[in-house]
């Protein structure tokens, strides 16, 4: 595979983790929204796949007349490559699909976990930085992402931001929580081992402090309430320790 075809495959996994994607109400359970990929995406899927079967149905008729290989063998090339173009179509939209409903779990974890805790949902900062309450946690310039959340589990101040970063050909998904300090601390970045020696769930990325913040990132997304509430829950209890990051 080209690296133009792979480039345009990746394109339409990230696509499925866009805003931009398809928002619908198509049976769910307790009518989370559902998100779908838009039909844009699924016909440049099926528009690669096509590309794919023609360019290489006609490069082996092209090698097939060149040697002078018989028709049927000619024809079971073309066959063959079809099948092939089709499969490949077939799991690029199947991957494609997989991700939106990914997106639908977490974008249900995000509603259900601000809800709980006297938040709000968004997919743009503009909608916290405008809201009466005041979420001072929405300035931050790390709150940026596909899906945000704000709350105030245990009376602090949290934001949540999903993301896909741009590493890999179909990007990254991570999760900042963000920890509003009552204080000033000196900024801080902990290290893998010191990370290793802190009580933390699993696929912690990075710790760091600075400008009444403290930051945790995990690689992922929480796809339940509960999975929101163990890596918030965790962030909260280590803003709560200064002595395990940052001064006090």
């Amino acid at each position: 595979m080209d690296d133009a075809l792979r480039k345009r495959i990746a394109t339409a996994l990230r696509n499925a983790l866009s805003p931009s994607a398809r928002v619908g109400r198509s049976g769910v359970a307790g009518g989370v929204l559902q998100y779908m990929p838009s039909m844009d995406e699924e016909r440049e899927v099926l528009k690669t796949g096509v590309f794919l079967a023609v360019f290489s149905s006609a490069l082996l008729v092209g090698v097939g007349l060149f040697w002078g290989f018989p028709w049927q063998v000619s024809l079971l090339f073309v066959v063959v490559s079809v099948a092939i173009a089709g499969l490949i179509s077939g799991m690029t939209l199947a991957g494609v699909r997989s991700a939106a409903r990914r997106k639908a779990l977490t974008h249900g974890a995000l509603v259900t976990w601000a809800g709980r805790n006297e938040g709000r949902f968004g997919t743009t900062v503009a909608e916290f930085t405008g809201d009466a309450q005041g979420w001072e946690v929405a300035a931050s310039p790390r709150f940026r992402g596909e899906l945000l959340a704000v709350g105030r589990p245990q009376g602090v101040e949290v934001g949540v931001a999903c993301s896909v970063e741009d590493v890999g050909e179909a990007g990254t998904a991570v999760t900042a929580v963000l920890v509003r300090l009552p204080g000033q601390r000196s900024p801080a970045r902990l290290s893998r081992r010191e990370i290793r020696r802190l009580d933390l769930p699993y696929g912690v990325d990075s710790v760091e402090t600075g400008d009444r913040e403290l930051r945790v990132r995990y690689e992922g997304w929480p796809h339940s309430p509960s999975a929101v509430d163990v890596l918030v829950g965790a962030a909260v209890h280590l803003a709560a320790n200064p002595h395990d990051v940052g001064d006090a």
